[in-house]
Protein backbone atom coordinates (compact mmCIF):
# COMPACT_ATOMS: atom_id res chain seq x y z
CA UNK A 1 0.00 0.00 0.00
CA UNK A 2 1.42 3.25 -1.15
CA UNK A 3 0.06 6.71 0.75
CA UNK A 4 0.82 9.75 -1.71
CA UNK A 5 1.05 13.33 -0.07
CA UNK A 6 -0.74 16.57 -1.99
CA UNK A 7 2.30 18.47 -2.74
CA UNK A 8 -0.08 21.55 -2.98
CA UNK A 9 -0.94 20.77 1.02
CA UNK A 10 2.72 20.82 1.94
CA UNK A 11 4.90 23.30 3.02
CA UNK A 12 8.06 24.15 0.66
CA UNK A 13 10.18 23.94 3.72
CA UNK A 14 9.48 20.21 3.90
CA UNK A 15 10.03 16.99 1.45
CA UNK A 16 8.44 13.85 2.36
CA UNK A 17 7.89 10.35 0.83
CA UNK A 18 6.01 7.24 2.63
CA UNK A 19 5.63 3.97 1.86
CA UNK A 20 3.53 1.23 4.16
CA UNK A 21 3.19 -2.22 4.46
CA UNK A 22 0.88 -3.52 6.66
CA UNK A 23 2.44 -7.32 8.46
CA UNK A 24 0.63 -10.34 9.22
CA UNK A 25 -0.55 -9.64 12.90
CA UNK A 26 -1.25 -6.21 11.98
CA UNK A 27 2.54 -4.83 12.77
CA UNK A 28 3.68 -1.78 10.25
CA UNK A 29 6.48 -0.39 8.99
CA UNK A 30 7.05 1.96 7.59
CA UNK A 31 9.33 4.79 5.61
CA UNK A 32 9.49 8.34 5.97
CA UNK A 33 12.05 10.86 4.53
CA UNK A 34 11.95 14.61 5.56
CA UNK A 35 14.00 17.46 5.50
CA UNK A 36 13.40 20.55 7.92
CA UNK A 37 15.39 23.99 8.29
CA UNK A 38 16.74 23.82 11.93
CA UNK A 39 17.15 26.36 14.66
CA UNK A 40 19.46 26.37 18.02
CA UNK A 41 16.84 23.67 19.99
CA UNK A 42 15.17 24.60 23.09
CA UNK A 43 17.31 22.45 26.37
CA UNK A 44 20.63 24.08 25.81
CA UNK A 45 21.94 22.44 29.03
CA UNK A 46 21.44 19.07 27.49
CA UNK A 47 20.74 19.85 24.00
CA UNK A 48 23.40 21.51 21.85
CA UNK A 49 23.53 23.42 18.31
CA UNK A 50 24.07 21.46 15.45
CA UNK A 51 25.02 22.40 11.84
CA UNK A 52 22.92 22.24 8.96
CA UNK A 53 25.61 21.13 6.73
CA UNK A 54 25.76 17.35 9.15
CA UNK A 55 23.54 14.33 8.19
CA UNK A 56 20.77 13.68 10.25
CA UNK A 57 20.76 10.12 12.29
CA UNK A 58 17.37 8.75 11.86
CA UNK A 59 15.47 7.31 14.27
CA UNK A 60 12.13 5.43 13.00
CA UNK A 61 9.58 4.62 15.88
CA UNK A 62 6.32 2.94 14.72
CA UNK A 63 3.44 2.40 17.61
CA UNK A 64 1.25 -0.52 17.21
CA UNK A 65 -2.02 -1.24 18.94
CA UNK A 66 -2.20 -5.77 18.26
CA UNK A 67 0.16 -6.53 21.07
CA UNK A 68 -0.61 -9.02 23.16
CA UNK A 69 0.43 -8.21 26.85
CA UNK A 70 -1.10 -11.46 28.66
CA UNK A 71 -4.21 -13.17 29.39
CA UNK A 72 -5.48 -10.58 32.11
CA UNK A 73 -5.10 -7.55 30.28
CA UNK A 74 -5.09 -8.58 26.59
CA UNK A 75 -3.87 -6.34 23.82
CA UNK A 76 -2.32 -3.21 24.55
CA UNK A 77 -0.37 -0.57 22.27
CA UNK A 78 3.71 -0.40 21.50
CA UNK A 79 6.27 1.49 20.49
CA UNK A 80 9.08 -0.37 18.68
CA UNK A 81 12.08 0.99 16.75
CA UNK A 82 11.94 0.58 13.16
CA UNK A 83 15.30 -0.81 11.72
CA UNK A 84 16.00 -2.45 8.28
CA UNK A 85 12.51 -3.42 7.72
CA UNK A 86 12.45 -4.85 11.22
CA UNK A 87 10.20 -4.06 14.38
CA UNK A 88 12.49 -4.20 17.28
CA UNK A 89 12.26 -3.82 21.25
CA UNK A 90 11.62 -0.31 21.81
CA UNK A 91 13.49 -0.91 25.80
CA UNK A 92 16.45 0.11 25.29
CA UNK A 93 17.17 2.73 22.49
CA UNK A 94 21.02 3.87 21.27
CA UNK A 95 21.15 7.30 19.42
CA UNK A 96 24.69 8.76 18.89
CA UNK A 97 25.51 11.56 21.36
CA UNK A 98 26.13 15.15 19.77
CA UNK A 99 24.77 14.44 16.90
CA UNK A 100 21.46 15.94 15.24
CA UNK A 101 18.61 13.05 15.10
CA UNK A 102 15.62 13.16 12.85
CA UNK A 103 13.03 11.03 15.01
CA UNK A 104 10.17 9.88 12.74
CA UNK A 105 6.90 8.37 14.96
CA UNK A 106 4.34 6.37 12.87
CA UNK A 107 1.45 5.83 14.78
CA UNK A 108 -1.48 3.62 13.93
CA UNK A 109 -3.56 3.97 17.59
CA UNK A 110 -6.33 6.01 16.89
CA UNK A 111 -7.41 6.42 20.54
CA UNK A 112 -6.47 8.86 23.25
CA UNK A 113 -6.02 9.18 26.95
CA UNK A 114 -5.68 11.72 29.61
CA UNK A 115 -2.37 13.51 30.08
CA UNK A 116 -1.40 16.13 31.79
CA UNK A 117 -1.37 20.24 29.81
CA UNK A 118 2.24 20.04 30.03
CA UNK A 119 2.78 17.33 27.83
CA UNK A 120 0.67 18.95 25.21
CA UNK A 121 3.66 21.44 24.15
CA UNK A 122 6.32 20.11 21.86
CA UNK A 123 9.92 20.40 24.32
CA UNK A 124 13.32 20.07 22.93
CA UNK A 125 13.22 19.60 19.72
CA UNK A 126 14.74 22.28 17.26
CA UNK A 127 12.67 25.51 16.59
CA UNK A 128 10.64 24.05 19.47
CA UNK A 129 7.73 22.36 17.00
CA UNK A 130 7.08 19.09 15.19
CA UNK A 131 5.67 18.41 11.96
CA UNK A 132 2.61 16.19 12.10
CA UNK A 133 0.96 14.49 9.34
CA UNK A 134 -2.27 12.87 9.25
CA UNK A 135 -3.19 10.04 8.56
CA UNK A 136 -1.68 6.79 9.33
CA UNK A 137 -5.34 5.10 10.02
CA UNK A 138 -4.22 2.40 7.00
CA UNK A 139 -5.53 -1.29 7.42
CA UNK A 140 -6.56 -3.87 5.28
CA UNK A 141 -9.92 -3.04 5.08
CA UNK A 142 -8.24 -0.46 2.19
CA UNK A 143 -7.12 -3.62 -0.25
CA UNK A 144 -4.46 -1.70 -2.80
CA UNK A 145 -5.89 1.45 -2.92
CA UNK A 146 -3.74 4.62 -2.97
CA UNK A 147 -4.67 7.22 0.06
CA UNK A 148 -4.35 10.74 -0.10
CA UNK A 149 -3.17 12.29 2.39
CA UNK A 150 -4.10 15.83 3.30
CA UNK A 151 -0.59 17.58 3.33
CA UNK A 152 1.27 18.53 7.05
CA UNK A 153 1.68 21.12 9.79
CA UNK A 154 4.15 22.52 11.80
CA UNK A 155 2.86 23.03 15.50
CA UNK A 156 4.48 23.53 18.75
CA UNK A 157 1.63 22.02 21.06
CA UNK A 158 -1.26 19.74 20.48
CA UNK A 159 -5.01 20.16 21.73
CA UNK A 160 -4.42 18.16 25.22
CA UNK A 161 -7.79 16.58 23.89
CA UNK A 162 -6.33 15.27 21.04
CA UNK A 163 -3.12 13.47 22.41
CA UNK A 164 -2.73 9.46 21.83
CA UNK A 165 0.97 9.06 23.22
CA UNK A 166 4.29 11.16 23.95
CA UNK A 167 7.19 10.15 23.27
CA UNK A 168 8.83 12.38 26.49
CA UNK A 169 12.73 11.72 27.91
CA UNK A 170 13.85 12.60 31.18
CA UNK A 171 17.19 13.33 32.93
CA UNK A 172 15.41 12.90 36.68
CA UNK A 173 12.34 15.12 36.76
CA UNK A 174 13.72 17.30 34.12
CA UNK A 175 12.38 17.09 30.38
CA UNK A 176 14.59 17.23 27.35
CA UNK A 177 12.28 15.88 24.98
CA UNK A 178 8.46 15.53 24.52
CA UNK A 179 6.30 14.92 21.32
CA UNK A 180 3.40 14.70 21.34
CA UNK A 181 1.45 12.55 19.02
CA UNK A 182 -2.27 12.47 17.63
CA UNK A 183 -4.46 9.52 16.63
CA UNK A 184 -3.09 7.72 13.62
CA UNK A 185 -0.71 10.13 12.71
CA UNK A 186 2.69 10.69 11.41
CA UNK A 187 5.34 13.22 13.64
CA UNK A 188 8.80 14.30 13.09
CA UNK A 189 11.42 16.56 14.81
CA UNK A 190 15.04 17.06 15.26
CA UNK A 191 16.78 17.08 18.61
CA UNK A 192 20.21 16.20 20.05
CA UNK A 193 21.41 14.99 23.07
CA UNK A 194 24.44 15.11 24.92
CA UNK A 195 26.24 12.08 26.06
CA UNK A 196 24.39 9.57 28.96
CA UNK A 197 21.19 7.13 29.76
CA UNK A 198 17.82 9.13 30.18
CA UNK A 199 14.45 7.46 30.76
CA UNK A 200 11.33 7.63 28.19
CA UNK A 201 8.38 7.27 29.01
CA UNK A 202 4.43 7.75 26.78
CA UNK A 203 2.77 10.45 29.45
CA UNK A 204 -0.65 9.53 28.26
CA UNK A 205 -2.42 6.85 30.56
CA UNK A 206 -3.02 4.43 27.81
CA UNK A 207 -2.14 1.33 29.54
CA UNK A 208 -4.49 -1.14 31.63
CA UNK A 209 -5.98 -0.76 35.40
CA UNK A 210 -8.36 1.71 36.90
CA UNK A 211 -6.15 4.59 35.92
CA UNK A 212 -4.40 3.38 32.62
CA UNK A 213 -1.19 3.46 34.37
CA UNK A 214 -0.39 -0.34 34.42
CA UNK A 215 0.29 -2.90 31.92
CA UNK A 216 1.68 -1.49 28.85
CA UNK A 217 2.79 1.96 30.86
CA UNK A 218 5.34 0.30 33.25
CA UNK A 219 6.74 -2.31 31.56
CA UNK A 220 10.09 -1.34 28.85
CA UNK A 221 9.47 -1.63 25.38
CA UNK A 222 5.71 -1.39 25.30
CA UNK A 223 5.37 2.19 26.71
CA UNK A 224 9.05 3.34 28.92
CA UNK A 225 12.17 2.39 28.55
CA UNK A 226 15.73 4.15 28.57
CA UNK A 227 17.45 6.00 25.94
CA UNK A 228 21.20 5.87 25.67
CA UNK A 229 23.14 8.81 23.92
CA UNK A 230 26.78 8.04 23.11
Amino acid sequence: MVIKLKETAISSAVAVAIVVTIAAGGLAAGLFVGHFSSSPPIEQTQVKSVSAASAPYQLVLVITTNNFYNASVGYQPAFFVLSNGTLESSANITIPANTKIEVTIINYDDGNGTVAPIYANVTGTLNGKETIVNNTNVNSTYGNDQIVVNGSEQVSSVPVNNIAHTFTIQNGSKVLLNIPIEPSSIVQATFELGPGTYTWQCEVSCGSGPTGWDGAMNTAGWMSGTVTAE
